[in-house]
């Protein structure tokens, strides 16, 4: 079926109405019913594209007086004395909340774009007020402790507004924060350790359980990379204060890093959100990629002791064991709802625990099971499950270009069978594409 279900029966109606199927009064009928429908269709999408463009606009307009007043302040301050500048410091915010106070008042009838602009206003003046307080008083600290604070006094804008600027500012603060804290030396409450308890702060556009409003596209791919990148920083300060003998060796997290990816491929999703696209799921989309890439790793044999001497310094650490035990309870509900396509790509997160105990045959074992992958996705979507048969084929390429790489064969050799690969998976390609377009034509 084509995107707009009215487009493609308006299309066929005179096909129809030719071949006798429908009388002349059912065509009519028929035409302006679903006239009408793609016209609301249409106009509701037109509205969408609007209220976007108003809160773009309207929150780079909020930036623009924001870094305007810092400037033109900074400009005079040599100027002020310690009253004025305090009266800088705390006349902004005042002003901001009192606007945010008039929003929600008003409730619903204020344009979503004016909530955008009071959130990130309110935010500014309170990284502005902070900023300021702590240079006259000279109160010491680093900027990340500054940055710590901005968000967490900024959050509750993303609650009470439903401010997607301030989230996507919450967002970005605390994945910088986390990192920053890496190296530094100090309490569990001030490391990356943290950031789960951050992040679910925000989860999503609290309050309320369960949580009524759905991210859109763009604050899913964000909050996935957050989660990543916070959530592995997170992984190798704890892998570090655990085994500080081998801190800053890069065999060691990399392993744990794989575990994040694999429960992130695995996190529940409800009956509506597995009918979802690919590009609406970042978290699949970006956790795949992580375990295929470590899948085709372990195939060459030049980092089967890298990999497992990795695995082996993770696995008697607290945090391998609290992933693998979120990793087998997200396993079995993913189980319940059949998602077998996910279940299979996370076991590659397994690989060098399954081939420690054979003489350390990672390579070996990688490439059965990378193999065997390739397959079940492409027979999964012949057998009426959910597959993804370009996918397993991209792995079968993959695989192939992998071992060549790694084999002694000349470079003849190597190069026919990257042509015969390349050919055969274009022509895998093609007879995907004429049967999607066979299944798109008999269902309407």
């Amino acid at each position: 079926m084509k995107s707009s279900p009215h487009r493609w029966l308006l299309e066929h109606i005179p096909e129809w109405e030719r071949d006798g199927l429908l009388t002349a009064e059912a065509a009519r009928t028929l035409r302006e019913r679903h006239l009408a429908e793609q016209a609301s269709e249409e106009a509701h999408a037109g509205v969408a594209h609007s209220r976007l463009a108003q809160i773009v606009t309207g929150s780079l307009g909020a930036l623009l007086v924001g870094f305007g007043l810092i400037a033109v302040i900074g400009y005079n301050w040599d100027d002020f004395s310690r009253p004025v500048r305090l009266l800088f410091a705390f006349l902004p915010l005042l002003a901001a909340q009192l606007w945010t106070l008039r929003i929600l008042l008003r409730g619903e009838t204020m344009a979503p774009w004016m909530r955008e602009c009071a959130g990130l206003l309110q935010a500014l003046a309170t990284g502005a007020c902070l900023a300021i307080v702590s240079q006259m008083y000279n109160l010491g600290g680093e900027w990340p402790d500054l940055l710590f604070w901005w968000m967490l006094l900024s959050l509750p804008l993303v609650w009470v507004l439903r401010s997607k600027a301030v989230a996507v500012f919450y967002l970005t603060a605390v994945t910088v924060w986390s990192v920053s804290r890496m190296d530094h030396v100090g309490p569990w409450y001030n490391s990356p350790v943290m950031y789960p308890v951050l992040l679910i702060g925000l989860l999503p556009l609290w309050p309320g359980w369960p949580p009524r409003h759905v991210p859109s596209v763009f604050m899913r791919w964000l909050l996935t990379m957050s989660a990543l990148v916070g959530l592995c920083g997170a992984a190798t300060f704890a892998s570090d204060t655990w085994s500080p003998a081998l801190a800053g060796e890069s065999q060691t997290d990399l392993w744990l890093w794989t575990l994040i990816a694999a429960v992130l491929v695995l996190f529940p999703l409800s009956p509506s959100g597995m009918t979802e696209s690919l590009g609406r799921k970042p978290q699949v989309v970006l956790g795949s990629l992580w375990l295929l890439g470590y899948g085709l790793a372990g195939t060459f044999r030049e980092s089967n002791e890298f990999l497992l001497e990795g695995m082996w310094q993770d696995f008697t650490g607290p945090w391998a064991w609290g992933l693998l035990a979120v990793m087998a309870a997200f396993t079995v509900m993913a189980a319940l709802r059949e998602r077998w396509a996910v279940l299979a790509l996370a076991a590659i997160g397994l690989l060098p625990v399954i081939a420690h105990p054979l003489a350390g045959m990672l390579n070996w074992v990688s490439t059965v099971y990378l193999f065997g992958l390739g397959v079940l996705f492409i027979l999964l979507e012949f057998t009426g499950r959910r597959g993804s048969p370009r996918l397993g084929a991209a792995v079968l390429c993959a695989l192939i270009i992998a071992r060549m790489a790694d084999s002694q064969f000349s470079l003849l050799t190597k190069g026919l069978v990257f042509m015969v690969a390349g050919v055969a998976f274009l022509v895998f390609n093609l007879a995907m594409t004429r049967q999607g377009r066979g299944h798109a034509l008999k269902t309407p």
